[in-house]
């Protein structure tokens, strides 16, 4: 699985104790949970984008909008297991902002900018045939 993000991209973001405290699940100190916090975020990617885009996405270089929205993700879930609750998590709401704007991307209202080649990747939309029945030949017979 392509990495979205890592842990260096979260310096700076939130503060490092904060890091470790969301990260340290058997309390020695270390981080052991960051593999399973980057996968769930990028899990979450996934789905927003899987009906545009085949996913897991494996842009090179990733868009900066793919990276920034892992960020926030990424810093919201460790708030999460800090047991913040979502009224006081400050990455609630730039997370649930990228939220929106990755469903905007799958919509095709939006499009990741830094890439001019995304459209290679999006998956081919589905078709539909709308048939009538003919009021001009034998019944059973369509137009299409």
């Amino acid at each position: 699985m392509p990495d979205y993000l890592q842990l260096t991209d979260l310096n700076g973001q939130i503060p490092p104790q904060f890091i470790i405290q969301a990260l340290d699940d058997d309390n020695d100190g270390v981080i052991d949970a960051w593999d399973a916090v980057r996968e769930a975020v990028q899990s979450e990617i996934d789905a927003a984008l899987e009906g545009r885009f085949v996913v897991p996405l494996t842009f090179s270089p990733m868009p900066r909008i793919i990276n920034r929205a892992a960020v926030a993700l990424a810093c919201e879930m460790c708030y999460r297991r800090r047991g913040t609750a979502d009224a006081e998590n400050p990455w609630k709401g730039r997370a649930d902002a990228f939220r929106k704007k990755l469903e905007a991307i799958n919509m095709g209202d939006m499009k990741m900018a830094s890439l001019p080649d995304t459209d290679a990747a999006v998956v081919d939309p589905p078709a539909s045939i709308i048939t009538v029945d003919s009021g001009l030949g034998a019944p059973g017979r369509l137009l299409g």
